[in-house]
């Protein structure tokens, strides 16, 4: 059975898990739990950071028999590839289009959206830097029922999480933008995924989307 470490948070950890459940693949879940103030120590991540194997030791980690694999996008293709490849793109143009929304949502939106929420605790603040950057993403999306097309790819799972955290520090998110509560609604009622988000269990439901050293939502 794959293993999937994370810390004990939403973080990074959720949208991997999103795409799990659509793609009904069984998993480990090793979680790590940050200390509590003032040191806030990483002690349990650290102490098995490097006992793993891991080529590059990071969180999240991904462990498929010999397959020892970090950082998230890759993880997310991995999956993808081996139980759904369609998840990727369906042709080599959507495949081009899912990694350069890759390339604008996970290396520049999920940053700027989540770094504010260590370093201060303005809401407001990080509110407005979604304000900034959705515009383009919305227009992009248009009428599509996802991101890339109307068939759902790895990048909405990531995105899905996404806007969850957005919405948290910005509740009028859906009425500003109601093609993204459509979209919203859109992933989380694919099947599989749907039945996880409805268990009172589920673990999104009982996990902050930032460690215990953040300043909003820890």
């Amino acid at each position: 059975m794959p293993q999937l470490g994370y810390w004990k948070i939403r973080g990074l950890a959720a949208n991997i898990i999103y795409q799990m459940k659509y793609q009904n693949v069984d998993f480990e879940l090793v979680e790590y739990e940050q200390g509590d103030a003032p040191d806030f120590s990483r002690a349990t991540w650290m102490d098995a950071k490097f006992t793993l194997g891991l080529p590059f030791p990071n969180l999240p980690y991904f462990i498929d028999g010999d397959l020892k694999l970090t950082e998230t996008i890759a993880i997310h293709k991995y999956i993808a590839d081996k139980w759904n490849p369609e998840l990727l793109g369906k042709d080599a143009q959507q495949r081009g289009v899912v990694n350069m929304l890759a390339g604008i949502i996970c290396g520049d939106f999920k940053g700027a959206v989540t770094m504010p929420c260590y370093t201060q605790d303005s809401k407001e603040v990080v509110a407005q830097i979604a304000k900034d950057k959705l515009p383009n993403i919305v227009a992009f999306l248009g009428s599509n029922q996802f991101l890339a097309g109307n068939n759902v790819t790895w990048i909405d799972f990531y995105f899905l999480e996404l806007l969850n955290l957005v919405n948290f520090v910005w509740e009028d998110l859906y009425t500003a933008h109601p093609t993204l509560k459509t979209y919203h609604d859109n992933v989380s009622n694919l099947p599989g995924l749907k039945e996880y988000l409805e268990d009172p269990d589920c673990r999104e439901k009982h996990r902050t989307f930032n460690n215990k050293s953040a300043k909003i939502n820890n």
